[in-house]
């Protein structure tokens, strides 16, 4: 058996490793898998007892623009096609406004995400709390590290941040921003619960009833929403983004006290299943214990109302069973850590591309309002996310993934969904790996060649993203062209035109089993 023996500071002797990420989220198990297969020395800090965190409770939204291409492949793909062979995942069902979904056992999930870090020599390291940051000069040295076994450092020579809150940089004296400009306020964040023994056939019927609207942004578009509807009972998975009379209805009977509208959710591909998105808490500060431990307070009570509701006015939920709630709340925006570029709303509504490009983007802006219910939405086009805003500023080997990320409050409000923060994991992943080859610091990287092992590896940098896929969007739909106003005064630009071709379509550029008919 190994004795561990602390030093005189009741330190465990320091662990050195070449690449350090925290935090297992979709970004931090991709950064991770990507620097281990890079060949780098890599550990990876958790401090829950799995992996995968909020891309472990939720459908994944976003691997598609909304002209219906792939923007996100590489390892998250590779993921995506693993839990498909194995069965444990649907098809691609691609959505105008949310651009594509994807239902999952996350639960399987969880066990491959494990067996995958296994398979890259990844040291994982569970129930694992970072409580402080070394640093040295303008670098990052390593963490303090608290667990079962007492406390230890963890030395890298690159640090790659991907704790959702900017944990790490923050504590290291990284400049961040956080919320909206004028009142630092938050996305507005969510705890899912997936519900059981719902009735399909019902729930498609009231879906049909237009008089109850179940998504919302079709109702201007009478010719899309046909279409919509026409498809429901062929589908395995749709979202959810409505029912407003059904929900007045609950208040005005003083049956419903949640700050929230719509009934937003996702019919999973499983038959009798929904998961709720529906539960939301206003004015939360997430990295202040009381505010984090009040709304968990708060959102548990307002499970239960949200079941009875279910259960009592949605149609085919009348003998609904709670089959399970998410082991953390969604928290859909805290730090955005400062780096060397900013992206912002404009660069994502745009469709801006970027010299320095490692990875893409085509989720629409999905502002769910801090201090009010429903969310606030402006189309994009698919756009580049660029290496500069990864690279944390005026340190030298921080860099981060995920909603973390250097961007704006309305920029990170496309960004921060599983797939783009997954591809994000793999760039930063690549270029750390990079960097401790060649001895360098992450921002010294060479681009270009960052940009070919990303290639190399899969990843999507344009350079076979195509035209538009004619053949899914004549299938699905698609919302028409125009700007929408976002938060903050934010306008989307009016996108150039797409000139259609005159005969014979392209080929699409997503095979068809990819999308649902």
């Amino acid at each position: 058996m190994i004795e561990f023996h602390t030093d005189n500071k009741g330190l465990l002797p320091p662990l050195k490793t070449q690449v350090l990420v925290v935090g297992s989220g979709g970004a931090g198990l991709v950064a991770a898998l990507a620097a281990a297969r890079n060949g780098t020395a890599t550990t990876l800090v958790e401090y829950q007892g799995f992996v995968g965190g909020i891309s472990s409770t939720l459908t994944w939204l976003g691997f598609h623009d909304q002209e219906y291409r792939l923007v996100v492949k590489g390892i998250p793909l590779e993921i995506v096609r693993r839990l498909q062979a194995a069965g444990e995942a649907g098809a691609f069902a691609l959505d105008p406004k949310c651009s594509s979904a994807l239902s999952l056992n996350n639960h399987y999930y969880k066990c491959l995400a494990i067996q995958l870090l296994k398979e890259a020599g990844v040291r994982l390291m569970l129930h694992t709390y970072v409580v402080d940051t070394l640093r040295e000069g303008d670098r990052i040295a390593g963490v303090v590290v608290e667990h079962k076994s007492g406390r230890q450092h963890i030395l890298a020579d690159v640090v790659i941040d991907c704790s959702g809150d900017g944990d790490i940089a923050a504590r290291g004296g990284v400049l961040w921003e956080k919320g909206r400009t004028g009142d630092g306020l938050v996305q507005s964040p969510t705890l899912v619960f997936r519900l059981g023994n719902v009735d399909r056939d019902a729930l498609i019927r009231g879906c049909q009833d237009w008089r109850l609207v179940y998504r919302e942004w079709l109702d201007p578009y009478p010719e899309l929403r046909a279409k919509f509807l026409k498809r429901l009972p062929t589908v395995d998975t749709f979202i959810f983004g409505g029912f407003a009379p059904l929900v007045k209805k609950a208040i005005d009977a003083g049956e419903f006290h949640s700050p929230q509208t719509r009934v937003i959710g996702v019919k999973t591909h499983v038959p009798d299943e929904f998961l709720a998105v529906t539960t939301r808490i206003l004015g939360l500060d997430p990295t202040d214990v009381d505010s984090l431990t009040n709304a968990y307070v708060d959102v548990y009570q307002q499970i239960l109302e949200h079941l009875h509701f279910f259960r009592k006015y949605v149609p085919g939920f009348k003998h609904a069973v709670l089959r399970e709630v998410a082991p953390m709340l969604g928290v859909r925006e805290s730090r955005r850590i400062m780096g060397d570029y900013v992206l912002t709303g404009d660069d994502v509504v745009t469709g801006r591309i970027f010299d320095d490009v490692v990875c893409m983007g085509g989720y629409h802006v999905d502002i769910h309002r801090p201090d009010g219910t429903w969310v606030q939405s402006t189309d994009t086009q698919a756009y580049d996310i660029p290496f500069r805003s990864l690279v944390a500023r005026g340190v030298a080997n921080i860099l981060m993934a995920g909603k973390c990320l250097s961007a704006t409050h309305e920029a990170v409000a496309s960004t921060r969904v599983i797939p783009i923060c997954m591809a994000q994991g793999q760039a930063v992943g690549t270029a750390a790996a990079l960097a401790v080859k060649r001895g360098v610091t992450p921002r010294e990287v060479s681009i270009r060649e960052l940009q070919a092992a990303l290639i190399a590896q899969g990843a999507e940098l344009r350079q076979t993203l195509g035209e538009p896929n004619w053949q899914a969007i004549d299938e699905v739909g698609q919302f028409p062209k125009k700007g929408q106003p976002a938060d903050d005064g934010i306008v989307s630009a009016e996108p150039p035109a797409v000139p259609r071709p005159p005969a014979v379509p392209s080929p699409p550029q997503v095979p068809v089993e990819h999308w649902v008919r």
